[in-house]
């Protein structure tokens, strides 16, 4: 499809356009778009545009009376409503893009499996007939047999022959094979392989058996970590020990073992071992690893092993506190002290003992609960210092100097956010405390905390300070009084304008919340289609979009005491203004553009802020 072109040029009608752009115009993606118009006067210049966006002069070209925009290799992006412009008139076409479908590629055909080396599998096929026109691969994936699920071994550019190693298999099993065709139209339907095949990942160790060394009574554990799910066998002394069951007994004791694995890990562990059992050989083996690890029964006294020496701690409030004592004996009892008196377990003071290690928690830490703590056993303890204190307190926000500028009557509002919602603060002005009253408030929400002067006066002009602990939020206030509502115009702005030209009076006032009054020849006006009013910023504007004959007048923007005077005159075509008009602040020359500017002798940077 790529490289056709579609052409429309039809309907002749009145006008500046003689023959219009179609209704609609639908165009296969990847053709060339040529849309012709022809004008009544040649040379002139039209406007191509895609839903009211101009169009690239680089797709368009005139010659004569003949108008063309080409767009070529159109895309979904293309499609939209298309118009030419001249003047007043135009003309519009639908331009809509229809995409070419694709069909996906065809499956692999001839496809076998061959189980012919130990603990490997070959897979054959041969490309789809007939051959995909655009690139593509093949997808192989393998299914362990009595599962759902299928899973991607590889992706394969070429069809051909494809060794399985059991190496590629994450644990041992029956698998099936499956292979598709995938190209960028799509993917063809699958094509399985007659038959299963056992495959046997092979296991590498990664952390091997060690040492153990336990006290009399306790549980011994043996673990190791293979690289691969697979099963293996314990042995106790060379005697194998069944792993059929959940639990079972060896030796003349007997002794009880139990063995577990948890996907890459196995784990032997040998209950209530006593003192004959120390020095037994425990081994591990499977296919590819052979390990083994002594077991050591130890008989001590106990000991604390954690902490040796006093440990000093600090928190704060709500803090959760853990005390840990480890001892050298699973399950030995202790008992905790605070200041020389034994504790007393409740909802803020929680003893736990697990295995070898008793703890003390304080789930939410207040500053009573600082002192000395103790874990004593066997005439032997572990020392704690505790200190629990409020935390200090910071200022988020702001952490610059901030200077505010306001006006006299203006609501000043200084906001500082710390980072607790109780944490105190307090105000200074001038390196006096602020005391709340009718002209300053105070106020205090969540971790925002402000100073406001409802109604300021230069007098209460300063430097502020918001102080919460040992940080400090600086802001510096400036009251000054309004000589001036109205910043532009300064003096009266005659507007001349001819019927149905758009008119804009513009005055630009200090501050942006100030409300003005338009009025006209006395009278306030009133918004309609006809006559706009807008609002901007510190801009205030009255839209004439259409001016006629009877919008001539006088036109004030009023403000308290003050206004600007714009002077607007309507005629029914244009007249040459004299370039010596008696108004001082004020030179007016029109031409013909379609919306009427004023161009004075005020700074480029203020000529916009005039009547247009």
């Amino acid at each position: 499809m790529r490289g056709r072109v579609r052409t429309v040029a039809n309907v002749t009608v009145k006008g500046p356009i003689l023959k219009r752009l179609p209704r609609k115009l639908d165009v296969f993606e990847g053709e060339n778009a040529v849309l012709l118009v022809e004008t009544r006067e040649a040379g002139v210049e039209g406007r191509w545009s895609r839903d009211g966006e101009d169009l690239p002069a680089t797709c368009q070209s005139s010659s004569g009376h003949m108008h063309a925009l080409v767009l070529p290799g159109v895309t979904r992006e293309d499609a939209g409503e298309v118009t030419f412009s001249l003047g007043n008139s135009r003309t519009t076409t639908l331009l809509r893009v229809k995409c070419i479908k694709h069909n996906p590629p065809g499956p692999p055909v001839l496809a076998e499996m061959f189980k012919g080396h130990r603990n490997t599998v070959l897979l054959t096929w041969k490309p789809p007939d007939p051959t995909p026109e655009t690139p593509f691969i093949y997808r192989l994936e393998r299914q362990e047999v009595g599962s759902e699920d299928w899973v991607q071994c590889f992706s394969i550019e070429k069809a051909g022959a494809v060794e399985v190693p059991g190496d590629c298999v994450p644990t041992e099993g029956d698998y099936r094979f499956r292979v598709c065709t995938v190209s960028e139209h799509g993917r063809s339907p699958h094509v399985v392989f007659h038959g299963s095949a056992h495959l046997v990942p092979t296991a590498h160790l990664v952390a091997g058996l060690e040492e153990v060394q336990v006290y009399d009574g306790e549980d011994a554990v043996f673990s190791l970590d293979l690289s691969t799910v697979i099963q293996g066998t314990w042995f106790l002394n060379g005697e194998e020990l069944k792993s059929n069951e959940p639990e079972g007994q060896v030796g003349p004791g007997p002794l009880r073992y139990r063995v577990e694995q948890h996907g890459l890990q196995h784990r032997l562990i040998l209950q209530a071992v006593r003192h004959q059992d120390s020095g037994a050989l425990i081994g591990f083996s499977c296919p590819g690893v052979q390990d083994s690890a002594a077991l050591t029964i130890q008989e001590s006294p106990v000991h604390i092993l954690s902490p040796q020496d006093k440990v000093s701690l600090t928190f704060t409030t709500s803090d959760r506190v853990v005390l840990t004592c480890e001892l050298s004996r699973v399950d030995f009892p202790a008992s905790w002290y605070k200041d020389g008196q034994q504790v007393e377990e409740s909802e803020s003071l929680v003893v736990k003992m697990d295995g070898r290690k008793h703890r003390l928690i304080l789930p939410e830490a207040q500053v009573q609960d600082s002192g000395e703590f103790e874990c004593r056993t066997e005439g032997i303890s572990a020392f704690f210092s505790v200190t629990v204190q409020d935390p200090p307190v910071h200022i988020v926000a702001p952490r610059e100097h901030v200077f505010v500028h306001a006006i006299t009557s203006e609501c000043v509002m200084l906001t500082c956010e710390v980072d607790r919602e109780d944490a105190p603060v307090h105000w200074f002005k001038d390196g006096q405390e602020v005391e709340e009253s009718d002209f300053v408030l105070l106020e205090s929400e969540g971790p925002h905390r402000r100073l406001v002067l409802p109604s300021a006066q230069p007098s209460v002009g300063g430097e502020f300070q918001c102080v919460a602990g040992d940080e400090r939020a600086y802001f510096t206030v400036t009251i000054t009084d309004v000589s001036s509502w109205i910043v532009y115009p300064s003096g009266k702005v005659y507007v001349a304008a001819v019927r149905l030209e758009r008119v804009v009076l513009t005055c630009e006032l200090c501050r942006p919340w100030a409300e003005v009054r338009w009025t006209k020849d006395g009278e306030e006006v009133v918004e309609s289609p006809a006559l706009l009013l807008q609002k901007e910023d510190t801009v205030r504007r009255l839209v004439l979009p259409a001016v006629q004959l009877e919008d001539s007048g006088e036109y004030l923007c009023e403000i308290d005491d003050e206004s600007a005077s714009f002077t607007v005159t309507v005629t029914e075509s244009y007249q040459s203004q004299d370039s010596s008009n008696n108004n001082p602040e004020l030179c007016i020359l029109l031409k013909k553009p379609k919306t009427r500017r004023l161009w004075s002798r005020f700074p480029p940077w203020r000529r916009t802020a005039g009547a247009e």
